[in-house]
């Protein structure tokens, strides 16, 4: 059922109401590929290309819809640069671990030779079922690599007076790098560490009755653990503002305001063994100013979205080794050269920032109704701040086993990797 340009808010209601209900009976096959590259980082820590292909199913099951997913990931973080020697140069591991003897001389155990190139690739399978006010769903991140975990979550929604409220208690699986998604094996012990975790919850509420104006808001607290991974705590407030300057069937233009802040108990974002390799400064604080525009017509819909913001973020000091039960083999063998306790903690702990940044996105999305049956779309999404410019590329095909005709989505949805649900 296609909405028409005449339609007043009831009819647009009605139309958009019963289109839903027939997609949500309509068996439904997504194939896509996902791609992701950060060129920015350091080559076997931070940088990464990643590439995720999914394929899904969806079935209409008990007034919902049920659906079953496999996701193939590769990951992808490059070659150590080596010392002439052929050792690691980076704090990866424990393959730099220097500390002071009672003189204040350095004293360094040799670097790690092998383990230079970070590079897994593994299939996670997930299910799930969502209704109108519940759902949930639950697998499990690649057995092939390094750590490997089971993840999922729960949803509530309801509604307040004119408000809509909901509920996601979840256990998600921590994407920002190799380390923190599939784990990793610190080449001079042996030790496996890395697959951290988010557990806990999100409350969210929201106000929009299709007009002119609309407010979102959420409070989410997480509790971040891994294998081999110091214990952490995330609290997340984030709201938004947004405003339709264009409200229309088939065209939407809007603008609006969004703010968050984040605190994290530690900052664990290194890649030194007991570190988790995500982002986590213990304070964050951004304002955006988002904008987007989408349009549909009767067999193409595309949406274009940007934003600038401005943010800041501040760490304290913190160790590179935050489980001294892990290095007490290199502890050890640097304690036989005079290197002290104290002078051990000195030599490997971070110092505290405190940075500013602009920042700014831009991404977009396009599909095509081949016939009744077949959609095919693609996308981008670009993030660009001072030290942190990832790229995002997508391209996916829609099966439906009943005939479509229907309006598209006003603004292309593509599939959201397993790892990436919130």
């Amino acid at each position: 059922m296609q909405l028409q340009p005449g339609d007043d808010w009831l009819r647009r209601s009605i139309r958009t109401d019963a289109g839903t209900l027939y997609q949500r009976e309509n068996t439904t096959l997504h194939l896509s590929n996902d791609g992701w590259v950060r060129t920015d980082g350091t080559p076997g820590l931070s940088r990464l290309n990643a590439g995720t292909t999914l394929l899904q199913v969806n079935h209409p099951l008990q007034n919902g819809v049920a659906f079953i997913r496999a996701d193939h990931i590769r990951l992808d973080a490059g070659t150590f640069e080596t010392t002439a020697n052929g050792e690691i140069d980076e704090r990866f591991g424990t393959c730099v671990f220097p500390g002071l003897d009672a003189q204040g001389t350095t004293q360094s155990l040799p670097g790690c030779t092998t383990g230079l190139r970070q590079k897994v690739q593994g299939t996670s399978f997930a299910l799930g079922w969502q209704g109108d006010r519940f759902g949930f769903d639950i697998g499990r991140t690649p057995q092939s690599f390094p750590v490997s975990n089971w993840v999922g979550g729960v949803n509530l929604q309801g509604d307040l007076g004119q408000a809509g409220w909901s509920l996601d208690l979840s256990r998600r699986p921590m994407s920002n790098s190799l380390l923190s998604l599939a784990g990793a094996t610190d080449p001079r012990t042996g030790i496996v560490w890395g697959g951290a975790l988010a557990t806990g919850a999100t409350l969210g509420l929201s106000w929009d009755q299709g007009e002119a104006h609309g407010v979102w808001a959420s409070l989410g607290h997480h509790r971040i653990t891994g294998t081999n991974v110091a214990a952490n705590q995330r609290t997340r407030i984030m709201g938004g503002y947004y405003h339709r300057l264009i409200n229309e069937p088939d065209r939407l233009l809007t603008v609006g305001v969004n703010a968050m802040h984040w605190r994290y108990q530690r900052d664990l974002g290194g890649y030194t063994l007991g570190q988790g390799g995500y982002y986590s400064p213990q304070r964050y604080s951004s304002v955006s100013l988002p904008v987007s525009y989408a349009q549909r017509t009767d067999n193409w819909s595309f949406a274009v979205r940007g934003s600038v913001s401005r943010s800041v973020a501040s760490s304290r000091d913190e160790p590179f080794y935050p489980l001294d039960n892990l290095i007490v083999g290199p502890a050890a063998a640097l304690q036989q050269r005079g290197v002290t306790a104290a002078g051990l903690q000195a030599a490997n702990t971070s110092t505290g920032t405190t940075s500013g940044d602009w920042g700014y996105t831009l991404s977009g999305m396009v599909e095509r109704r081949l016939n009744g049956h077949w959609v095919v779309g693609a996308g981008f999404d670009l993030q660009r701040g001072q030290d942190y410019t990832p790229s995002r590329f997508m391209l996916y095909l829609r099966y439906t086993l009943q005939p479509w005709r229907g309006s598209l989505p006003l603004g292309p949805i593509p599939l959201t990797p397993y790892a990436d649900f919130n």
